[in-house]
C-alpha cells in the first residue's frame, strides 16, 4: 500500500506528462482492439458461412457479368437441389449520395427455403411475400439509420433515377450479415421498366442454391457448372464461405494488413512510453539515490519506477478498451471495404488482451531507463545536475 501511494505521488508531481502518456496508450489501446478483432470478425463469418447448405453460382466470364434468373429453373431438376433462387443486387442510396446501401432482390416465396439457418418465422415469410414492396432488414441497418418494423423508406438506385419506396416487414434476426437488406426481385422488374429498363439489361447477379445435405454439396457443384457448360452463360459455382472468402480476399490480405499496422503502432507506442519513461526516471535520479542509500533494496526502487509506468498503462489500456467496447460493442458495419459481408464485433475477450498488451508495452519500455538508474552508485547519482 506504501509503495503504490508512492507510486501516485510520484506521478502527481507531472500530471501533463503523465495525462498525456495515459492518452497515447488509451488511443493505442483502442486501435489495438480494433486491429485485433478484425481477423476475429472476419473468421466468426467464414465459421457461420461453412455451415450452411447454400452453393452460390457467378457467371464464369466474370463475377459481376450476371446469370438469367431463368437458370434456377434448371437448377431446381438437379438432384440434391432444395431450391434455388436468383439474388440480383442494386447499390442504392438512402437519404443522400454517401449513404450507400447494398440491397439484393430476391424471390420472397423460396426466402424460407433458402435461409432456414437464419431463423425467420413463418408468419414473417408470409407476411413479406404478401406485402410487394416489403423488405427485410438486418440489425446492424436497422439500428444505424433508426428503423423500426413497419417505416416506410425510400432507396435511390441507378444515378439517382430510380425510387424505390419499402415498407420494412421485418428484421432478419441473424447476424450472419448484419447489413442484408433483401425485398422482391419482381418488384425491382417492375421498378426498372416503368424507367426503360429491361429485365436482361439487370440479370441477377448469383444464382443462390440450396442442397439437402453436406454430402451432397460437391456433387451438385459440379452438377451446376457441368449443366451449363458451352452455353452462353457458364457458371462457377462455390460454397458460401468460398464466395465471401473471394470477397475478402479481393481487398488483400487483411491479416498481413492488419498485423503490419499493429507492429508499427506497437513499436511507436513502445517508444514514446520509453521516452517518457526516460524524463520521468531522470527526474528520479535523486530521489533513487536518497531510497537507495537509506537502505531500500533495488527491487523496491525498480517496483516504484516501473510501477509508474504500469499505473498508466493500466489506465489508459482501460480507457482504450472501454471506448472500444462502448463504440463497437454490439458491433458495426464494415461496409466501406467489406459491402454487406463486412461485420466487426468487439469481445471482452479482445479487450482484456488489449489492455494486457498495454501493460506489457509499458513495463518493457521503463526497464532499460529503470535498469540504467540502478546501476548509478547513489553517490555519484546525487552529484549529477538534473
Amino acid at each position: 500500500m506504501n509503495l503504490l501511494r508512492l507510486v501516485l505521488r510520484n506521478l502527481s508531481r507531472q500530471p501533463r506528462r503523465a495525462i498525456l502518456t495515459m492518452l497515447t496508450f488509451a488511443v493505442a489501446t483502442f486501435i489495438f482492439n480494433v486491429l485485433v478483432s478484425i481477423p476475429a470478425s472476419i473468421d466468426m463469418i467464414l465459421k457461420h458461412t461453412s455451415e450452411t447448405l447454400r452453393l452460390y453460382s457467378y457467371n464464369a466470364d466474370g463475377r459481376y457479368l450476371g446469370l438469367p434468373a431463368r437458370d434456377c429453373a434448371q437448377v431446381e431438376k438437379l438432384p440434391g437441389v432444395v431450391a434455388c433462387m436468383p439474388m440480383t443486387n442494386l447499390r442504392a442510396t438512402y437519404q443522400n449520395q454517401h449513404e450507400i446501401i447494398q440491397t439484393f432482390a430476391v424471390d420472397a416465396d423460396r426466402a424460407l427455403a433458402i435461409y432456414p439457418d437464419y431463423g425467420f418465422q413463418p408468419a414473417v415469410i408470409d407476411r413479406f411475400i404478401h406485402e410487394r414492396t416489403g423488405a427485410m432488414v438486418g440489425k446492424l441497418l436497422m439500428r444505424n439509420h433508426r428503423w423500426k418494423v413497419g417505416d416506410t423508406i425510400t432507396l435511390r438506385g441507378d444515378s439517382n433515377r430510380l425510387d424505390i419506396r419499402f415498407k420494412i416487414v421485418s428484421q432478419i434476426p441473424s447476424d450472419n450479415y448484419p447489413s442484408f437488406f433483401m425485398f422482391h426481385r419482381d418488384y425491382l422488374v417492375e421498378a426498372e421498366k416503368a424507367i426503360g429498363i429491361p429485365e436482361e439489361k439487370h440479370p441477377a447477379a448469383i444464382l443462390v442454391t440450396r442442397v439437402t445435405d453436406e454430402r451432397n454439396v460437391s456433387s451438385v457443384t459440379r452438377e451446376i457448372d457441368s449443366a451449363f457448360h458451352n452455353s452462353d452463360f457458364e457458371t462457377a459455382t462455390m460454397t458460401e464461405s468460398e464466395a465471401v472468402s473471394g470477397l475478402l480476399s479481393s481487398v488483400g490480405d487483411i491479416r498481413s494488413i492488419v498485423y503490419g499496422l499493429f507492429a508499427v503502432i506497437l513499436l511507436t507506442v513502445f517508444l514514446i512510453a520509453a521516452n517518457s519513461m526516460s524524463m520521468t526516471v531522470r527526474d528520479r535520479v535523486h530521489d533513487v539515490a536518497v531510497l537507495r542509500s537509506l537502505g531500500f533494496g533495488p527491487m523496491y526502487v525498480a517496483a516504484m519506477l516501473l510501477g509508474e509506468c504500469a499505473v498508466v498503462a493500466a489506465v489508459g489500456g482501460i480507457v482504450g478498451s472501454a471506448i472500444a467496447i462502448w463504440q463497437f460493442g454490439s458491433g458495426t458495419t464494415l461496409g466501406a471495404v467489406l459491402s454487406y459481408a463486412g461485420f466487426l464485433a468487439m469481445t471482452p475477450g479482445a479487450a482484456l488482451t488489449a489492455f494486457f498488451i498495454a501493460v506489457t508495452v509499458g513495463i518493457a519500455s521503463a526497464s532499460a531507463p529503470v535498469i540504467g538508474a540502478l546501476r548509478a552508485p547513489p553517490a555519484e547519482a546525487l552529484r549529477k545536475i538534473i
